[in-house]
């Protein structure tokens, strides 16, 4: 192996040995380290890319700064690999980067990018790392450490920002499907909805990440099913259909995707369901309650403002506070006609109360026409259609609650329904407009989240929309699909 400034190091060692030799036998000699450890490695001040807005108020591109000496580097002493397991931010230039390291007594040397022989490393080099570098201790001693590995990791997606995929060649088998509500359940996307009078059941399976062609389930379908009562409880799926007088429970049983009714109550709306304390929730007779088993159970203080007709969105969180209470959020769209009717409804149960109450928001949702809420990182995210007080286009906003739906804020950065507009000289890009989707789909639409585990098992963490073709979006926040590195 060659070594730029080769003499020095053996000057070095030589003076190392002439001065252990002259000493006489009455004083102790000095003998060095043959370690060969890099202890500590860090980076300085980088350039990235920005963007910022001029004074036309466009978008703008420029070269900032950024102080990368708390992103910690991860040293593997046994394989030699050193590298940052949290990655650099998009944009980042790491062609020419200043280092700190710490190392034993010895040289420190480095193979340059494109070179064939090793040279000695100082604190103001400029070192190109958009390929990995390795560098290399010698000791006073003689040894010659074996070479460690350096690699920078620079994200190539903004973490936070979500990512959207369209799948077109995904038709339901039994055509359009209107008054949909979408379930996710043991690897499925479930879908009913209504073509014409026919009420249809069809799932995809998602297990790969990818939607599978729609396949309807068939076995024992109820007639007059109310497809917005489809509800995800107890590993199954739970739904109303009308019969004689009210509507009978019945449950879809995922892995085998038989239908079967469930004991003999009948009830007017199925609110959600909270798989924490194996309750769900119904209202007979106008008033709430609870479904365990057969007989079901009335709210001590039921509620009777559920507005019949429209689809309740829910989820159940455990407080922070104690495990053993559960909060239930439910929503659904405003059906008032009156002026005063400009906000989504929004209802809240408290496990330890046992009884709904409207939440009265402090920063209220819009009244989204075919309104839709999921819980998704960690947050309630609320969209839909238009709203005409305050005027707010479809699917042109997402809305986000971390209180349980008492204050809804509309996300400005990052989750986003793409609007794009193609251009002719990229003909074979994939372009998504969300607005223009909901339109020609006329409004109907469904939606359900992968969620991130199941059954102990990673699962993607997306969010699926089906318009009333059958056709998919996709769509998942970055951060959510990288590879976990700790």
């Amino acid at each position: 192996m060659k070594i730029k400034f080769l003499p020095l190091i053996a000057v070095l060692f030589a003076a190392t040995s002439i001065m252990t030799s002259c000493l006489d036998n009455d004083v102790e000699q000095i003998t060095y380290t043959s370690e060969t450890s890099i202890t500590g490695f860090s980076l300085g001040t980088l350039n990235i890319n920005r963007i910022g807005k001029d004074k036309n108020g466009l978008d703008s591109p420029y070269v900032d700064t950024l102080d990368c000496s708390n992103y910690p580097f991860t040293i593997d002493q046994i394989n030699r690999i050193i590298t940052n397991k949290d990655s650099l931010p998009v944009g980042t230039y790491i062609d020419k980067v200043i280092t700190n390291i710490t190392y034993d007594a010895g040289v420190l040397a480095y193979k340059p990018k494109g070179s064939d022989h090793d040279t000695i490393w100082t604190s103001t080099d400029s070192i190109d790392f958009t390929e990995p570098v390795e560098f290399k201790v010698y000791a006073y001693s003689g040894v010659e450490g074996k070479p460690y590995k350096v690699t920078i990791n620079v994200h190539q997606q903004e973490p936070d920002t979500i990512s959207w995929k369209k799948f077109d060649n995904n038709p339901f088998s039994d055509g359009n499907l209107s008054e949909q509500k979408a379930v996710y359940a043991n690897e499925k996307v479930y879908v009913f909805g209504k073509n014409g009078d026919d009420t249809h059941i069809e799932y995809s399976n998602v297990a790969n990440d990818n939607p599978s062609p729609w396949v309807p389930v068939t076995d024992n379908i109820p007639s007059n099913i109310d497809t917005y009562s489809a509800t995800a409880w107890a590993g199954n799926i739970y739904f109303l259909a009308r019969g004689t007088n009210d509507k009978q429970l019945y449950k879809l049983n995922v892995t085998t995707d038989k239908i079967e009714p469930v004991g003999t109550e009948t009830f007017e709306m199925l609110i959600g369901g909270n798989d924490i304390k194996s309750e769900l929730y119904v209202v007979k007779d106008g008033e709430s309650g609870i479904y365990k088993e057969s007989p079901w159970t009335k709210d001590t203080d039921p509620f009777t403002q559920f507005k019949a007709g429209q689809p309740f969105f829910s989820n159940t969180t455990t407080a922070s506070y104690n495990s053993n209470i559960t909060t239930t959020v439910a929503l659904c769209y405003n059906q008032g006609n009156t002026a005063n009717d400009t906000t989504a409804l929004v209802f809240n149960r408290i496990s330890s109360d046992n009884k709904w109450e409207e939440k009265i928001q402090n920063l209220p949702l819009p009244n989204l026409e075919n309104v839709t809420m999921i819980y998704y990182d960690g947050k309630l995210y609320a969209f839909g259609g238009k709203s005409k007080k305050p005027e707010v286009k479809p699917f042109s906003q997402f809305y986000c609650s971390t209180d349980n739906g008492l204050c809804w804020r509309p996300v400005t950065e990052c989750m986003a329904f793409p609007a794009e507009v193609p251009d002719p000289e990229k003909p074979n890009k994939e372009y998504i407009n969300f607005p223009n989707l909901y339109d020609t789909h006329h409004g109907n639409y469904s939606c359900a989240v992968t969620p991130k585990l199941e059954s102990e098992t990673s699962r993607g963490n997306f969010i699926w929309i089906v318009w009333e073709d059958g056709s998919i979006c996709r769509g998942r926040i970055n951060r959510l699909g990288f590879t976990p590195k700790w």
